[in-house]
């Protein structure tokens, strides 16, 4: 049974150029073999987007295209240098973030995204974790850990590239359930299912 009571579980992705493609196509794409409806949506208002090793990747849908406040059951934001500076500059981005976040909904983010959680404001107390140098270890406004993923709640934060697997997976098991994740670590022959339990 789906952790979401057997609903579609839609998951927006929201990103600029300059995404880290792995931290991008790794979770999509193991979030649509769990059976999510993932909607990549495009901030810069070309569907085509390029990623920050010149892998071009098109966009389901443009922002201006999205209904205002647009539902969904978790929002995610790819990581990479370029692609995080713009999400944590966008204010679209950052009031979206907020009213997600507000409303009950998963959050994630990897790699130097995590800085647009911190600017939104909903990392404040939180366990989290970044791309190293991106947030601050030594803050009192949250609990940095250097675990590759970081759970507390609905917010869901990875350290980079090397751990897009695991975060992906980890996404899975939030939002379907343990069994789930499993299977899919199974099926995709992942050797670290253990740290999925």
């Amino acid at each position: 049974m789906e952790k979401l009571f057997g609903k579609k579980i839609r998951v927006n992705v929201l990103v600029h150029d300059g995404f880290e493609e792995t931290e991008l196509i790794a979770p999509v794409d193991l979030l649509k073999r769990a059976g999510a409806e993932v909607t990549v949506i495009s901030m810069t208002g070309r569907k085509t987007l390029k990623g920050a090793h010149d892998i071009g990747l098109g966009a389901d849908k443009l922002w201006e295209d999205m209904v205002p406040g647009a539902a969904c059951d978790c929002v995610f934001l790819p990581g990479g240098g370029p692609n995080s500076k713009s999400l944590r500059e966008d204010v679209r981005v950052l009031e979206y973030l907020k009213k997600a976040f507000g409303a009950g909904k998963y959050i994630a983010a990897i790699c130097a995204a995590p800085t647009a959680l911190e600017r939104a404001g909903i990392i404040r107390g939180r366990n989290v974790t970044s791309y190293p140098g991106c947030l601050d270890e030594n803050s009192t406004d949250y609990n940095y850990s250097k675990d590759p993923v970081v759970t507390d709640g609905k917010l869901v934060t990875g350290r980079g590239a090397g751990c897009a697997f695991l975060f992906g997976l980890t996404l899975v098991r939030e939002l379907f359930g343990e069994s789930k994740a499993l299977e899919l670590a199974e099926g995709t022959i992942y050797p670290h299912a253990n740290s999925l339990k």
